[in-house]
């Protein structure tokens, strides 16, 4: 990451960054065509700036004989081939710009929700500008909110989780008045659910954002003590699924209003809820989506079928046809809100097995990801709970990687994650086999039901 800006420069930074802010309130409510429009210039300049400075695209625009000027429409992407996250992984340097130094972009790391941990670059510009997109989402929240347009917000994710690198490299290059600041607080995921509620109680956030199934590990404990606690004024969350039912709950039985936001590593701000709940309404003139079927034809609004999304913004890791692995289905109406954004209908997600040890202890996925979120080395990974005790690790690297040496971390961070007495076994291999729908489930436990209620089945979302 560069290193912080000069005084004069972060002023400057702020300044444009409010005043971009401003107008992209609005923006949802553009006339569609106006997005559009907006859509297509940048789309034109990121695929002239990807033929220039960015080999995959370079190389394979010249092999089928394509030109930046034959992609003038998202549509138009379709001519290109999906760039899979293997692909990103295996080579991240293909999809480097060379415009751009490595110690001059944001590194962002995914934890591996899809067993295959890879590192994005993105380039300061796209950093600051993605603090005024993040304003379309806010406005929904900030009539909920208590007078002035400053607030607090805790944050619960993993530690050192790409949105604590944002937030940092943020920091850098700008400053804001204190009337209009977050004053944010991270709390991590790896704590107790009691510890986090302390911490929540201590801080009293108005806004609570979270992934969804920590969401539910937490209420979860509060309807179980039944008394009084800090209730933030909005919850949102992303990253993994809440259930409906704790949603509701949440919503009905506490009276806290929830959004759920649809963002990636790759890719953020995708898409937002607002208060009509009928879908995220997607920001396509930023990261247009495609919703393609299996092998990779547009498919129509209504139909299910695979995201596949462009960023139009970041030009260092630059991503074109980029298949981010969930499915989706477009709305075929408008929301009835006025916002002119296209909706995505549905986001069916993958659910991974929460952990249940034998002391009763609940173990978060993310906590198991975060091990391998630094190992760059790793191609992919499963963990398998096989017993409450017992847990099989396969994993697949690099032929040249330190064998011993990373065997030794990986028992070492599961150990130190999972805290109760467990047997650990990790075995290098070639491949893990997919599930009947191509994918490959990072975590998986085949005794959901723990030690404390043998006889009943379920688990938790992860």
């Amino acid at each position: 990451m560069a290193k912080t800006a000069s005084w004069p420069k972060r002023l400057a930074n702020s300044a444009h960054v409010v005043a971009l802010g401003r107008v992209e309130r609005s923006v949802p409510f553009w006339p569609i065509a106006r997005i559009e429009w907006l859509q297509r210039r940048r789309l034109r300049s990121i695929v002239r700036h990807a033929y220039g400075t960015v080999p995959f695209y370079r190389e394979t625009m010249d092999r089928l004989g394509i030109t930046p000027h034959d992609l003038q429409s998202v549509a138009d992407l379709a001519k290109l081939p999906l760039v899979e996250r293997e692909h990103l992984q295996r080579d991240p340097e293909a999809f480097f710009s060379t415009a751009y130094v490595r110690a001059r972009t944001v590194e962002l790391r995914s934890g591996g929700s899809t067993g295959q941990p890879r590192a994005v670059f993105h380039d300061t510009v796209a950093i600051l500008q993605g603090a005024a997109h993040l304003e379309r989402d806010r406005a929904v929240i900030r009539p909920l909110l208590a007078s002035g347009v400053g607030y607090r917000e805790a944050i619960l994710a993993p530690p050192f989780s790409s949105a604590y690198e944002v937030l940092q490299a943020r920091r850098a290059h700008i400053v804001r008045p204190r009337r209009t600041w977050i004053e944010r607080q991270y709390l991590s995921l790896l704590d107790s659910p009691a510890a986090i509620a302390r911490q929540i109680e201590a801080f009293k956030p108005d806004v609570l954002h979270a992934y969804g199934s920590a969401l539910e590990s937490l209420f979860a404990l509060y309807a179980a003590n039944g008394g009084t606690f800090h209730k933030p004024r909005v919850i949102t969350y992303s990253a993994d699924a809440l259930s409906e039912t704790t949603r509701r709950s949440i919503e009905e039985e506490f009276g806290i209003p929830v959004f759920a936001k649809y963002q990636a590593v790759e890719a953020t701000p995708i898409g937002f809820e607002c208060d009509r709940r009928q879908g995220y309404h997607l920001n396509v003139d930023l990261f247009p989506p495609r919703i393609v079927d299996a092998v990779g034809r547009t498919l129509p609004a209504g139909e299910s079928g695979e995201v596949v999304v462009s960023n139009l913004v970041n030009r260092a890791t630059v991503l074109l046809n980029y298949r981010l692995g969930d499915l989706g289905t477009l709305a075929t109406e408008p929301c009835p809100c006025g916002r002119s954004l296209p909706l995505l209908a549905t986001l069916d997600g993958r659910s991974d097995d929460v952990i249940i040890l034998p002391s009763g202890r609940n173990v978060h996925p993310q906590a198991l990801r975060t091990v391998f979120t630094g190992e760059e080395r790793v191609w992919q990974y499963q963990i398998v709970q096989e017993a409450p005790n017992r847990f099989d690790v396969a994993v697949v690297a690099a032929p040249d990687v330190d064998r011993a040496g990373l065997r030794a971390r990986v028992l070492a961070g599961l150990a130190a994650r999972l805290v109760d007495p467990v047997t650990i076994e990790v075995t290098f291999v070639d491949a893990i086999a997919r599930t009947a729908g191509g994918k490959v489930r990072p975590i998986i436990s085949r005794c959901p039901s723990g030690v404390t209620n043998p006889g009943d089945g379920g688990a938790g979302d992860g």
